[in-house]
């Protein structure tokens, strides 16, 4: 009997020894990926030369940002890590001028208008490695261009002549084409794959706002969309259309859905310039549905303001207001596809974090310690 109890309390022990011997394995194998998980969040801040540097272009992932710097007297395109401060340097831009740089929605294309002489203009597409997917010299004396984010091989482009003269075109970056089509005014955006969005402004006239039509580059049938807008911006899930019911305001930010039905509004003040009305930098987190803008904390005109400005979060399914800094500068901003940062700054040289409320430089001044 005793023999048999002292059996059961050795297998006892036994057991306890090797269930401690499996917890002690487990934290060892998941702590430090759970270490290095928490590690790639933390951004690093001075990852990038101030000398030569000319701006940071936007987000090519969650933790990557394409970023143009001057080498040597070459535009050069390099690829940052701001977890790890890493960098890769993809393309140089030789014999013209560079002008600016577009990343496509699906981050895997980079549009690069750069300007060999005033009256035209060279538009290359490369890909995340650096290779050549499009090049074309065109007459401009200016350009714009809107990416489709319903096909990631075509892009709009108008040309500006001198005399503001212009022409729009089809780039079918995959067939290497580049192609005119008929639109009455010269900014347009991609409302779905065969369709385009424009404000249709009264040529007889100046006024701050128009009615929002849509057009269907196959067939060329019209449809107006918002009766009055000041400012619109299609983006994958949602039209954002800006309009005021009265001459002064306040204006309504009003996100409609792809069936047509609203999906949610915010009214704001906005601050009034010579002939119109300043609409603030905003971007929009694709992923979790948040509009992210900045507002003035005063009322007033733009060309005499002298205020701050309040960062705000708008959820647009829920219609949830968030404020995320009550006092900024008003910079542009681009926000990472996860909705956790954004890049901030004339250059787009500081982060912001959305979830601890702060802000770091991403330049090294020269001398200084990292």
């Amino acid at each position: 009997m005793i023999k048999n109890k002292l059996s059961m309390i050795m297998i006892f022990m036994i057991c306890c020894l090797w269930l401690a011997a499996c917890q002690s394995k487990e934290t060892q194998t998941t702590s430090p990926s759970e270490k290095v998980k928490i590690e790639k969040k933390e951004m690093m801040a001075n990852i990038i030369p101030s000398e030569g540097f000319i701006q940071n272009v936007g987000w090519l992932s969650s933790s990557e940002i394409l970023s143009v710097r001057n080498v040597e007297g070459v535009p050069s395109f390099y690829i940052y890590n701001v977890h790890d401060g890493s960098n890769q340097k993809i393309y140089e831009v030789h014999s013209s001028s560079y002008v600016n740089a577009s990343i496509s929605p699906d981050m895997k294309k980079i549009l690069i208008h750069s300007s060999p002489t005033s009256y035209s203009a060279q538009v290359t597409i490369i890909d995340r490695s650096g290779k050549i997917q499009f090049q074309q010299d065109v007459p401009s004396y200016d350009l714009t261009y809107s990416w489709n984010q319903f096909n990631d091989d075509a892009l709009l482009m108008t040309t500006f002549s001198e005399d503001w003269s212009f022409q729009v075109f089809e780039i079918n970056i995959q067939e290497g084409t580049m192609d005119t089509i008929e639109v009455e005014q010269p900014f347009v955006q991609w409302q779905s794959a065969s369709s385009v969005l424009y404000q249709d402004w009264n040529k007889e006239e100046v006024s701050v706002s128009a009615p929002l039509i849509s057009k269907n580059i196959l067939d060329h049938k019209k449809e107006m969309i918002v009766e009055d807008s000041v400012h619109f911006n299609q983006f994958n899930e949602s039209l954002l259309s800006i309009f005021s019911h009265e001459e002064e305001g306040p204006f309504t930010y009003q996100f409609i859905h792809s069936n047509g039905e609203i999906q949610s509004e915010f009214t704001v003040e906005l601050l009034s310039r010579y002939s119109d009305w300043l609409i603030p930098y905003y971007d929009m987190i694709e992923k979790t549905g948040w509009f992210i803008t900045f507002v003035a904390n005063e009322p007033g005109s733009f060309d005499t303001y002298s205020g701050t400005f309040s960062l705000k979060g708008w959820d647009t399914d829920s219609g949830k207001e968030k404020v995320l800094f009550n006092d900024l500068p008003l910079e542009p901003i681009q926000c990472s596809p996860d909705g956790e940062s954004c890049i901030y700054g004339n250059q787009l040289e500081k982060v912001i974090s959305l979830k601890k409320s702060s802000i770091i430089q991403l330049l090294k001044e020269e001398g200084a310690d990292i």
